[in-house]
């Protein structure tokens, strides 16, 4: 008898995603997706095959998707042990439509009967980089236009955003107006669209006896397609989303939710970006903070941010003062001098604040260890996202947003160690 090992296949690598162009069918991009879990257990394996290959192809425009399985060889059955049935699997995640032909079928379909595709929504933004036009465009979840173009792309969420869940397309008419949808797209001069990425953003109803109607617009899915990462597409179309809510009266704050490593680190880096160039940071020093002479909470509501994220840009940007003043002394030199001991005091602060729940429950020196701990964890990562800063390389998103949680009610300390990638 056969190991059955060798019947098994790394789903990662046998599923094979492209891009073709919406009027030749011609390939124009392929790429491996970075998890497929969700669908195929947590092995990330397809058992029953050999040389098996799965290809989900998409037209760049519209993404209608189809779906071309082959292989080389199929495991016979033996009792109960039977080959898995790959498109059965994909069928819960893909509209009906991926099932109606083979590859070669789709992209003759697409050279011989090109239909001009327009984006969902209206046009948000346009902007130029590279000679290539880009365009943004802004529907919602209750358009029935929006809701086909999501069919097709949210198994996109399930392969490249780690805890990625689908959006419920079908509820109540009441939750789809919630739902803002953002798509990003490339224009060709003839007037092609290809499709490079899109974000999900949920406004949630806030409460006020005074004004009505206002919301908490909170960022839950955002994804660059593999090919066109790198580029500074996120960074682009997260300042478009955030100028676009600032813009809003009935948005009272921008929220993310729990975010992956790379993001974060794009949104920390876009937000001082926006905070600084705009100008709401113009006078802010660590003795005009220490000393509350700073409007601090005008500002961060003006900028519609969360305490704790509008707090890092504070602490990043008083950081990168110091280190253009005298970031080369030492490390004795620092932990000596009178403006290092206020920023360290400063960022103490705010973690003490964050965490005064956690922190009560151990001694007094052990309190002062763990701040100390989390400070130069905190120091770190300022100091790596500054340098990136310095250095003109790009944070590019890859991985998007995770699972839903609020960025505001996170425990950042524990009683161990901190968590190495902990945003505190």
């Amino acid at each position: 008898m056969e190991p059955i090992d060798e019947w098994s296949v790394d789903a990662n690598e046998a599923l094979t995603l492209s891009l073709h162009s919406p009027s030749s069918g011609e390939e124009l991009s392929t790429f491996h997706p970075k998890f497929t879990y969700p669908i195929f257990g947590e092995s990330e394996t397809i058992f029953g095959y050999r040389n098996l290959n799965v290809r989900l192809a998409f037209a760049a425009d519209n993404m209608s998707p189809c779906l071309d399985v082959s292989w080389d060889k199929k495991k016979k059955p033996v009792g109960e042990v039977v080959a898995e049935d790959v498109e059965a699997i994909l069928q819960e995640y893909l509209p009906e439509e991926a099932f109606k032909s083979d590859l070669k079928s789709f992209q003759n379909t697409l050279a011989n009967f090109y239909v001009s595709f327009t984006p969902p929504g209206s046009l948000l933004n346009t902007s130029t980089h590279l000679d290539t036009t880009y365009e943004i465009w802004h529907a919602n979840l209750s358009d029935p236009h929006c809701q086909d173009l999501l069919s097709r792309i949210q198994i996109l969420i399930l392969l490249f955003i780690e805890g990625g869940t689908f959006i419920t397309l079908d509820d109540d008419e009441w939750s789809q107006k919630r739902w803002d949808i953002f798509f990003l797209y490339a224009k060709s001069p003839s007037n092609e669209y290809s499709f490079i990425g899109y974000s999900t953003v949920y406004r949630y109803y806030y409460f006020s006896p005074s004004v009505e109607n206002l919301a908490r617009a909170r960022l839950s899915q955002f994804l660059i397609l593999p090919p066109y990462q790198r580029q500074g597409h996120g960074s682009r179309f997260y300042d478009a989303l955030i100028a676009h809510y600032l813009e809003d009266p009935a948005t009272l704050e921008i929220t993310v939710e729990d975010p992956s490593e790379s993001f974060a680190d794009l949104r920390d880096l876009r937000d001082l970006n926006r905070l600084q160039t705009g100008g709401a940071f113009k006078g802010l020093t660590l003795t005009a903070v220490s000393k509350k002479d700073f409007p601090l909470e005008a500002v961060r509501k003006a900028a519609k941010m969360p305490e704790r994220q509008f707090a890092r840009c504070v602490e990043m940007a008083l950081l990168q003062d110091l280190q253009e003043k005298d970031g080369k002394k030492s490390d004795e030199r620092k932990r000596k001098d009178r403006n290092w001991k206020m920023f360290r005091l400063v960022v103490k602060g705010r973690i003490y604040k964050q965490n005064r729940d956690t922190l009560a429950q151990l001694d007094r020196l052990e309190r002062i260890d763990k701040l100390e701990e989390t400070y130069f964890h905190v120091e770190d990562e300022y100091k790596r996202l500054l340098e990136s800063v310095k250095n003109g390389r790009a944070i590019e998103d890859k991985e998007g947003i995770e699972k839903r949680a609020n960025e505001e009610e996170e425990e950042e300390i524990d009683m161990g160690r901190p968590k190495k990638k902990a945003r505190v």
